[in-house]
């Protein structure tokens, strides 16, 4: 019985990692077309949106039946609870990966800001970046890279701030600018927000090795 859990608990490990993988290929995606407005990339990412979903419901519908059915407890139970949680996490990242890409098919090739473009791959990258690192924590069960990619997150909220100011600050010297602008401070939250949801993760990699639920990133370090 003990060696149909582990089994089974490995396979949704190895699941929950292909899936961070895919959640971190669209990110990468949606940060080429936003820098060469790649429509047909574009039309891809929304596409495989609907594969990232159907990871989800797998992952949630196989970690319930295991729950039901081997009623693990303790370290167990937190395993697959935290994959349960995360891969929730995981599916909204993906998200927000398509709503960076609709963006950019509404900017096109009108009025467009190199500055604030440059400011907007760059945060890009730094959230991929927080993606990937988070994913590897999962797969090493390493609480600690899991705490040190949180505290990240402080360099996302700096971009949105940057990108705020320069948006703002090109709409106000150009009205023509407006509707372009909108559209980049739309972005930018998109991205701030992935970098919450990579924190979400790294506070249920936490969880599965304390059984704690405690807050994460750069301002926060008490429990819930």
């Amino acid at each position: 019985m003990r060696k149909i859990l582990e089994e089974q608990i490995e396979n949704l490990h190895k699941d929950f990692a292909q899936m961070g993988r895919e959640v971190a290929k669209a990110i990468e995606n949606a940060t080429e077309v936003f820098k060469n407005h790649d429509e047909e990339l574009a039309t891809k990412i929304v596409e495989n949106d609907d594969r990232i979903n159907e990871s989800e419901i797998y992952l949630e519908r196989k970690t319930a039946q295991v729950i039901a059915l081997q009623q693990p407890v303790a370290s167990d139970l937190r395993v697959l609870i935290t994959i349960l949680k995360a891969s929730s996490d995981l599916e909204r990242i993906g998200d927000h990966a398509v709503n960076v890409t609709h963006a950019a098919v509404r900017i096109g090739s009108q009025n467009r800001n190199e500055e604030i473009e440059n400011t907007l791959v760059a945060m890009s990258q730094h959230v991929h970046k927080m993606l990937e690192e988070i994913i590897k924590a999962y797969v090493d069960n390493d609480e600690t890279a899991a705490r040190k990619v949180a505290q990240t997150d402080s360099e996302s909220d700096r971009y949105l701030r940057k990108v705020r100011e320069q948006a703002i600050e090109e709409m106000q010297r150009n009205s023509s600018f407006v509707a372009v602008g909108s559209e980049y401070l739309i972005v930018g939250t998109h991205l701030e927000r992935i970098g919450d949801y990579v924190t979400n993760v790294a506070e249920w990699i936490v969880y599965t090795n304390t059984g704690r639920i405690v807050e994460l990133g750069p301002n926060s370090s008490y429990k819930k």
